[in-house]
């Protein structure tokens, strides 16, 4: 299955201190960056609420055919990069309207 931007994925998501953990996470890179470097770029949902300045809070609305099941946020300053290629199949995805914010937010978060 392809991955696309917006898609929900389950992975081992790599932390900048090197831990990997299970987590949910939304692909923020482009369709033709994946699909001309075989790489995706992903920001965390985590159910950790700390560091509000940086995380964008999730509801189960803003999701097509995905639920997350605890109040959930977007940490809008973590990412990581990995290949399309191991990233499981999608959950689901955001709604265009909830993706462009978290966008708006990782933008002023890193930048």
């Amino acid at each position: 299955m392809k991955i696309e931007q917006r898609d929900i994925v389950n992975v081992n998501f790599n932390f900048p201190d090197g831990e990997l953990k299970n987590h949910y996470a939304i692909v923020v890179s482009n369709n033709e960056l994946t699909e001309n470097e075989g790489f995706v770029y992903l920001v965390l949902i985590t159910s950790k609420d700390y560091h509000s300045e940086y995380y964008y809070e999730l509801t189960n609305d803003m999701f097509n055919n995905f639920s997350l099941p605890k109040k959930s946020y977007v940490k809008c300053h973590i990412l990581m990069t990995t290949m399309d290629y191991i990233l499981p199949a999608k959950q689901g995805t955001i709604k265009k309207t909830y993706f462009d914010e978290i966008v708006n937010k990782i933008i002023k978060s890193i930048f």
